[in-house]
């Protein structure tokens, strides 16, 4: 009795019941914190078009869908909220160090990438698909312009909280800290892991004309995770990400650009810096690997 009590709840299952009781663990989460998420802007009577409204729906919907579900799974493999996932492990100083440089060099190639997504146009028979794809792409930004719109200094540290801070951190946990490693076992290949981990990270944002980008970032995060051997790591390259972007984003804002009417062919040098960075990339990439060998 004191034997089973002490036996992770995982220790003797297939992979295949594990996986199920993955998803088991993301529907439950997603059914319950979505349901309190509005429970919580129905008694604050919030507008269903407010921000306060977005921000409640999203932080507690992802809490409860990406974060929970990570760390039930963790909990059930290893008796330990933090060991799966390598969140108990702490990043390497030098590889931090790497990351932050990475992320402002990354920038541009990911802009690049994003706009090159947005012009591929499926074929005439697949219209009605591209026509929906199109309609999940306005949503999203509907929504993103909404939380950013008439930013101050007090909406950006808010939204840097709850759009940077937030998504890196409970996305992390699931998709390179339980999703990557679960394949990683049951494949017994970290190339194959990562590539698949970082396709459900890109397709699930149901984002379409920015799924290149977002999968080729999801495959950055994922190596970053196997060469740092922690999940800080990608956390903090993610949270760079989408913080560099907010405060892109609002600095436009305050010189009145808009970023959504500007394409690359209207700004100056645009590609040779996309090819720079590029390189610069590369060989910084090359580099965190090297190091983190020793």
């Amino acid at each position: 009795m004191i034997i089973n009590i002490l036996t992770p709840f995982f220790s003797n299952k297939s992979f295949c019941t594990q996986l199920f009781w993955l998803l088991l663990f993301v529907i439950g989460g997603m059914t319950i914190f979505s349901s309190l998420s509005i429970l919580i802007v129905e008694l604050c009577n919030a507008d269903s078009n407010s921000k306060f409204y977005l921000y409640v729906i999203q932080t507690v919907g992802s809490f409860g869908i990406y974060f929970v579900p990570a760390t039930l799974f963790s909990y059930c493999v290893s008796k330990k909220w933090f060991s799966y996932n390598a969140a108990d492990k702490t990043a390497p100083p030098q590889l931090v160090g790497y990351v932050l440089i990475l992320s402002l060099l990354i920038l541009p190639v990911i802009a690049c990438l994003g706009y090159l997504n947005e012009q591929i146009s499926l074929p005439e028979s697949m219209q009605k698909i591209e026509i929906w794809m199109r309609e999940m792409e306005e949503k999203a930004k509907i929504l993103t312009l909404t939380l950013t719109a008439n930013s101050n200094i007090l909406i950006l540290f808010l939204n840097l909280v709850l759009m940077a801070v937030c998504p890196a951190l409970f996305e992390e946990f699931l998709f390179r800290g339980t999703i990557q490693p679960f394949f990683t076992k049951w494949f017994a290949n970290k190339p194959v892991a990562i590539i698949t981990t970082a396709f459900i990270f890109s397709a699930i944002h149901l984002q379409f004309y920015g799924f290149i980008p977002r999968f080729l970032l999801g495959i950055y995060l994922g190596y970053l995770f196997v060469w740092g051997k922690s999940l800080w790591l990608p956390i903090i390259a993610h949270f760079m990400h989408n913080a560099l972007s907010l405060i892109l984003d609002y600095v436009a804002q305050q010189r009145s650009i808009d970023l959504e009417t500007i394409t690359p062919n209207q700004i100056k040098e645009f590609y040779p810096i996309v090819l720079f960075c590029t390189f610069c990339v590369s060989f910084l990439l090359y580099y965190t690997w090297k190091k983190s060998k020793i």
